[in-house]
């Protein structure tokens, strides 16, 4: 089998070099003219089938390797595959526009350097005593810049020669490098590392990219969430990747597999949480006399779920009856009486849903989000990640106290307010239950707290160290069923958190 799967691969590569020198073969041959296609791009489009992205890239790859006689040997021998063709048409493209660009800061220097002498020589011939001496002027600077002129067509001579032999002898570089058996990602490495000891041409390439550095949205064809696409400068790129490896958090080794995350979903929570970080924080310019923050407009029969009306975000978008309600679990609230028209009538003083001080006792209870993953493991995402969730909805007329508030992260969240999951909470014994029937199985895990605070047993081992002497004994006692949960090293929560509310950043 590794014998059939070897040769097929020779023989993909085989058929992308003819391919792509049959590409070449009837664009010399105005193939595309003669059937009236719009372009290459689109005959190739036609003619086999393809996307018009697909095509192009094809077309890309032929042109770029027509003065590659030796690439297109290898890939069409099995040597390199498509891959490494793909990288070696890429360095070449980006070595040219390298040196483009080198060319047009040459020529702009050029043009200014002219434009001073021809300031200059107007000056003079402007102060000269006699027209017999005007003359002269203007004709030594005529020839001055003829000179001048031949000079640079020479020195444009000798650098496209330059440029050529650079292309050239990086490409045979890196050409050899994928014949050694170097993978395609290498061969980009190394052509980056290459191109890297330019540092005029990194420059040059840096204020591209700011010039390009853009956020645009769009929506989604199928579902019509919105689609945030990005483009990033490379510092830019590290920062923010930075910043989401910080907040980004595994799902703990016993989460059951319909409750895991892909690595998208969880770089996206990540990603939500260093925005929800930095609105938190208070030091956001304002926007119309207020700090940022999700504005989301409602009936109050949707809120107390004695109608379903979707709500409105403040930016339009359509927002679920379900995902209001979740929202309103820990926000501010503002009444506003409008007609029937819509016209407002009165505003209320805005209201907050759970106080400073709850907000504080909760983190000291549940140190994180409380839901249960399994019997005595909560998440534990750090509290700054979570909203108090009302165990008894406000639909009916659950109240905002410590024995209905619960801390849930985004995940969770949505997963009690969506996914089916009855949650239930105990104050005096700090027991959270969770509970879902799906495909006739029923699911109940169970919590207890401050005993599963992810987050407690640093601060209390260490008082109980400096306030005892002695052996040192376990926190459990006789009447804790959950002291097996395996102390500190338990999978769980991120130990360097440093628990005060804010991303670890």
């Amino acid at each position: 089998m590794r014998l059939v799967v070897d040769g097929l691969a020779g023989v993909d590569a085989a058929l992308t070099a003819a391919r792509l020198r049959g590409i070449v073969a009837a664009d010399q041959a105005a193939l595309p003219t003669v059937d009236g296609a719009a372009s290459l791009s689109a005959w190739i489009a036609d003619r086999w089938g393809l996307t018009g992205s697909t095509a192009a890239r094809e077309v890309r790859l032929a042109v770029g390797l027509i003065d590659e006689k030796t690439a297109l040997d290898q890939l069409q021998a099995g040597v390199i595959s498509r891959d490494h063709a793909a990288g070696l048409v890429a360095a070449a493209e980006k070595q040219a526009a390298d040196h483009d660009a080198a060319a047009r800061a040459r020529a702009a220097e050029e043009d200014r350097a002219r434009e001073e002498r021809r300031r200059a020589d107007e000056q003079a011939q402007a102060d000269a005593a006699s027209m017999a001496e005007r003359m002269r002027l203007a004709r030594e600077a005529a020839a001055r810049e003829e000179q001048l002129a031949r000079e640079r067509a020479e020195r444009a001579e000798q650098q496209a020669a330059a440029n050529d032999a650079a292309r050239k002898a990086r490409q045979d570089a890196l050409l050899q490098s994928a014949v050694q058996g170097a993978s395609p990602d290498q061969v980009r490495t190394d052509a980056n590392r290459m191109r890297a000891a330019d540092a005029a041409a990194l420059e040059r390439a840096v204020a591209a990219q700011r010039a390009r550095r853009s956020v645009t949205f769009r929506p989604d064809g199928i579902t019509g969430q919105r689609v945030m696409r990005v483009v990033l400068t490379d510092a830019d790129y590290e920062l923010l990747q930075s910043g989401i490896e910080a907040a980004h958090t595994f799902d703990p080794p016993n989460t059951p597999e319909d409750d895991r995350r892909t690595a998208a979903q969880r770089r996206y929570d990540a990603f939500l949480d260093l925005v929800t970080a930095g609105v938190q924080a208070g030091e956001l310019p304002t926007s119309r006399g207020t700090k940022p923050h999700v504005t989301v407009t409602i009936p109050l029969a949707t809120l107390t779920g004695e109608a379903e009306v979707a709500g409105i975000g403040g930016f339009g978008t359509v927002i679920s009856p379900e995902t209001v309600r979740r929202l309103a679990c820990d926000a501010r609230l503002t009444r506003a009486i409008v007609d029937a028209n819509g016209m407002p009538l009165d505003i209320g003083r805005t209201s907050r849903a759970w106080t400073t001080a709850q907000h504080t006792a909760a983190a000291q209870l549940f140190g994180g989000c409380a839901f249960p993953i399994a019997d005595r493991s909560p998440c534990g995402r750090p509290i700054g990640w979570t909203d108090l969730h009302h165990v008894i909805w406000r639909r009916h007329d659950g109240p905002t106290d410590q024995d209905n508030g619960v801390s849930l992260c985004r995940h969770h969240h949505n997963a009690v307010h969506h996914d089916g999951w009855q949650l239930s909470f105990d104050l005096p014994t700090g027991t959270v239950t969770v509970q879902r029937t799906a495909d006739g199985r029923t699911v109940t895990r169970t919590t207890r707290f401050p005993h599963d605070n992810p987050r407690r047993g640093l601060e209390q081992d260490s008082q109980s160290t400096a306030a005892t002497s002695g052996p040192k004994r376990s926190d459990a006692t006789t009447d804790d069923p959950g002291n097996d949960r395996g102390g500190p090293e338990r999978p769980g929560p991120d130990r360097d958190d440093p628990g005060d509310g804010r991303l670890p950043i």
